[in-house]
């Protein structure tokens, strides 16, 4: 793709009365947690696209991406510099920081703390001086996100929203965190979730079917670190003796669990372990709403588990300083509140502390698996009070067009 075609993707694009405040958007993504880190860049692109924005995703790794969106899978392999799929341009971060002179769009995201590609950071300088220039020339003025990762902890709350200053340029970037509560951004959620979730409910049988699932069983699944106690998970499994399907996503965690439970032989029984492959994430929903239980890991699985108001585990990126404790542990604080009783929560804060830590033992996952009915009802709860604060694109959307000083 030639420098002056990547230029075309994102600026030759109007409304029909030309004073949209934005029309153009691009997210930058470097993947440190895999399918994480792609996976909530991917759904933000989406949702800025279905908002009525022009899309280019730029990140470092569209081999990680092309797993999630099998459209741009064969131009990624080729080492090509620019894919699309579902109306949204895919870059690689590597061909594009070598541009001579890139254009900066409207909305501009830089998520996770990466660092934006230099000759993007001068584009968006000049683009600004140009516009305090002649602001008749542009009406339009870029606005710059850091998109910070999900977090239920209080400090979130007093860092989102605020402005930060570029070392050396003059560019200012606003902090804005996902979070839980009124003072964050909230996480996306597509306009149409509960439309497409009602919609494949009578369908899930069929669907369970189609996995070699008898769908009268409880279904699980199944998606981990190696890092997770995964043979204790088994063993919980193996002890309880009701008959289960087992979703095993991709993966050494899921390749651990299968290979421990076909070990048990007969034992065994009662476990239908299925390996479903790698889904789309257009499908991966379907997954979620097909099972009575997850064991989800990463941020974009995470937040999808809660949307689907189901019982989860849930294994946070792992740290060397142990943030991945903090953060699942202000997580659960949060929840208590959609609990039936104190000792509902207290099993269940118990469980997921276990499975961060690689801690988790048969006896535990077998009382958390028992109470599921009982943490059902608490996660529809929950998922309630997503749903009432709303999608994090609006919410970006609507800060950008209130300003500087909005």
């Amino acid at each position: 793709m030639t420098e002056t075609l990547i230029h075309d993707l994102s600026l030759q694009t109007t409304d029909s009365n030309g004073c949209s405040p934005f029309r153009t958007a691009d997210i930058f993504c470097a993947v440190i947690d895999n399918f994480g880190d792609a996976g909530v860049c991917w759904r933000l692109a989406k949702r800025l696209r279905d908002l009525g924005l022009l899309v280019r995703l730029i990140t470092d790794r569209p081999d990680v991406l092309s797993q999630l969106v099998p459209a741009i899978r064969e131009r990624v392999a080729a080492g090509a510099a620019e894919s699309c799929a579902e109306g949204i341009a895919v870059l690689d971060q590597t061909q594009f920081a070598a541009l001579a002179a890139p254009q900066a769009a409207d909305l501009i995201v830089e998520t996770f703390a990466c660092r934006l590609p230099e000759n993007y950071e001068r584009a968006i300088a000049r683009r600004l001086e140009a516009r305090e220039a002649d602001p008749a020339a542009d009406p339009r003025v870029p606005f710059y996100f850091n998109l910070d990762y999900l977090s239920a902890e209080a400090w979130v709350e007093d860092y989102h929203n605020i402005w930060g200053l570029h070392p050396t340029l003059p560019l200012k970037k606003l902090w804005f965190f996902p979070g839980f509560t009124d003072r964050t951004g909230g996480v996306l959620i597509e306009d149409d979730y509960l439309v497409r979730e009602a919609a494949f409910l009578p369908q899930r049988a069929d669907f369970l079917k189609g996995l070699a699932c008898n769908p009268e069983h409880e279904t699980l699944f199944f998606f981990a670190y190696p890092k997770n106690a995964v043979e204790a998970f088994a063993a919980g499994l193996l002890a309880r003796k009701r008959p289960m399907n087992v979703l095993a996503a991709p993966g050494e965690a899921g390749d651990r669990l299968e290979k421990a439970i076909a070990a048990a032989g007969g034992a065994g029984a009662h476990l239908n372990v299925r390996r479903p492959g790698f889904f789309p994430q257009a499908d991966f929903d379907k997954l979620l709403w097909a099972s009575d239980i997850l064991a989800i890991r990463g941020e974009d699985s995470f937040v999808r588990a809660q949307l689907a108001g189901k019982p989860l585990l849930w294994a946070t990126y792992p740290t060397e300083d142990h943030g991945h404790r903090i953060k699942l542990d202000a997580w659960l604080e949060r929840l208590a509140g959609v609990f039936a009783c104190e000792a509902d929560h207290a099993l269940f804060a118990r469980a997921n502390r276990e499975w961060l830590e690689s801690d988790l033992t048969p006896e535990t996952l077998g009382h958390f698996l028992d109470a599921a009915p009982a943490f059902a009802q608490a996660a529809r709860r929950w998922r309630e009070t997503l749903f009432t604060r709303g999608d994090l694109a609006r919410r970006m959307i609507a800060r950008a067009q209130s300003g500087e000083n909005g």
